[in-house]
């Protein structure tokens, strides 16, 4: 996935790439065709790929929060929208807040880019850091614990100023995370006398 803000990184793309490795149930070691090809490759050497569009865009104005969670490789837009709010912000333009989530197993081994986030978070570029490494204590934490840690303020970000919310790494549904959300809307919606049917 890539990684990098195009205004800020012009002549450069980031990739954020895992590489897939296993071993089957017969003993023989295995790997994932792409990512084992990108890892074999030599500095300098050449390849042909081939851009998509993303289908993830920041909100219309730099003034609009954005709410990230990033499970994996799903972190590499959210690098890449952060870059986008930094060189916003070194135009003149106001920014809006930048709230992250992450979530893996051990910080050792899998905090990918954790000092380009301390770093933006000493910028004051990202106003919160929220990271969650679930084998790296007793009691597992999950990436809804820690936006559950801030829901109060996760629906200001989204109801009153216009927030985006942003999800990527998994194919499949996140209910934990989706449970967040609809705790939000549904606050927001007993503060204003509003009945919602939670079954939709």
């Amino acid at each position: 996935s890539i990684a990098s803000s195009q205004k800020l990184h012009p002549n450069e793309v980031h990739l954020l790439i895992v590489v897939v490795d296993w071993t089957d149930n017969k003993g023989r070691k295995r790997f994932g065709q792409c990512s084992k090809y990108i890892s074999d490759l030599r500095v300098g050497q050449e390849l042909v790929v081939s851009v998509k569009p993303s289908i993830m865009k920041l909100p219309p104005l730099t003034t609009q929060p954005i709410i990230m969670a990033g499970l994996g490789t799903g972190l590499a837009p959210f690098k890449a929208f952060i870059e986008e709010r930094q060189y916003q912000l070194e135009q003149g333009n106001k920014i809006g807040e930048i709230y992250l989530y992450l979530g893996s197993r051990h910080k050792r081994q899998e905090y990918l880019y954790g000092e380009y986030w301390e770093a933006y978070m000493d910028a004051n570029v990202l106003t919160h850091l929220g990271a969650a490494f679930s084998r790296d204590q007793a009691k597992k934490v999950y990436i809804q614990d820690k936006i559950r840690e801030n829901l109060d303020e996760l629906k200001d970000l989204i109801i009153n100023k216009n927030g985006h919310f942003y999800l990527c790494g998994p194919t499949w549904p996140v209910p934990d995370i989706s449970a967040c959300l609809q705790d939000i809307f549904e606050s927001d919606a007993a503060e204003k006398g509003i009945k919602i049917d939670s079954a939709k």
